[in-house]
């Protein structure tokens, strides 16, 4: 089955096993893009559902789900622990701390 096939939550899940692979093999700070970047080489279904653009119907105006469904399973991952947010920037900018029991990973949020 196609992502863009799958229910909202399913796009949901179907993102959080490669955020969390790109997370473990990065092993430093990554931005939220070069995340985004990352699983969308890891999989062609996630590079094109993330290329979609979709319209308003309220407003008019375009945006792409992906964005909504990738900060949706940034939100469930910090809900059950695997992320943390941490506030250790000099310039005051919330990370997120990915923790297995071999290391630490932080990403910019």
């Amino acid at each position: 089955m196609s992502i863009k096939q799958l229910s909202s939550d399913g796009k949901i899940a179907y993102l959080i096993k490669p955020i969390l692979k790109v997370l473990q093999e990065a092993g430093a700070q990554l931005e939220r893009s070069e995340i985004k970047a990352r699983i969308s080489d890891l999989d062609d279904q996630i590079a094109e559902f993330a290329e979609i653009e979709k319209k308003s119907k309220k407003t008019g105006n375009t945006y792409k789900e992906f964005n909504f469904k990738f900060n949706f399973a940034i939100k469930d991952l910090f809900l059950i622990d695997l992320l943390t947010y941490t506030d250790t920037s000099p310039i005051r900018q919330p990370f997120l701390r990915f923790q297995n029991s071999f290391s630490a990973i932080i990403c910019h949020f």
